[in-house]
């Protein structure tokens, strides 16, 4: 299956980074310079523009990680999503999740979380869907546990912020227990 494509998933559009318009990475640029989003990223030095635009060129050759911007029927941005270290001989990948900051939208993580499961378990037939999430970040925590994931490993100390060291917590979900 060609991951830089663009799907449709019920009410919502997947649209791949590399298809999108030039309007459309700035937003993209600047909801993930926004505090909200970088202050959980293990990157959180501002993207300038070239940064972003560099990037998504790599994106279009990269066999190995995709990113979409989430838009509803309504043509209201969502959010993104996106999957990294994606291991088609072994179906397996590493998720990731954040919502347009200001956003609101009733249930838009529900769907954004939804849409990356079906993308990945139904139409991509992948085996196992990881995540990585900073330890302080307990609202991601318990969103990922209220939609089936587990938390699976502890990386100790693996990401210097804000002058100190934090673990990352490894959480996974296998296609037999998503529901």
């Amino acid at each position: 299956m060609d991951l830089r494509r663009n799907f449709h998933l019920n009410d919502w559009e997947l649209l791949n980074f590399v298809n999108l318009t030039d309007e459309e990475r700035e937003m993209v640029r600047k909801w993930r310079n926004h505090a909200d989003i970088t202050k959980w990223m293990y990157s959180d030095h501002g993207i300038s523009f070239q940064e972003h635009a560099g990037f998504i060129k790599k994106l279009q050759k990269d066999n190995h990680n995709f990113y979409w911007l989430v838009k509803s029927k309504e043509n209201k941005y969502a959010g993104v999503i996106y999957l990294n270290r994606v291991d088609f001989k072994n179906k397996n990948a590493y998720l990731g999740i954040y919502s347009a900051p200001n956003n609101k939208l009733p249930g838009t993580g529900q769907e954004l979380i939804s849409s990356l499961k079906k993308l990945v378990f139904d139409m991509s037939e992948f085996h196992t869907l990881k995540l990585e999430v900073l330890e302080t970040n307990e609202t991601a925590i318990n969103f990922y546990k209220k939609y089936g994931f587990i938390q699976e490993g502890r990386l100790r100390e693996f990401v210097f912020k804000d002058g100190k060291w934090l673990d990352v917590v490894v959480m996974g979900i296998i296609k037999a227990e998503e529901n």
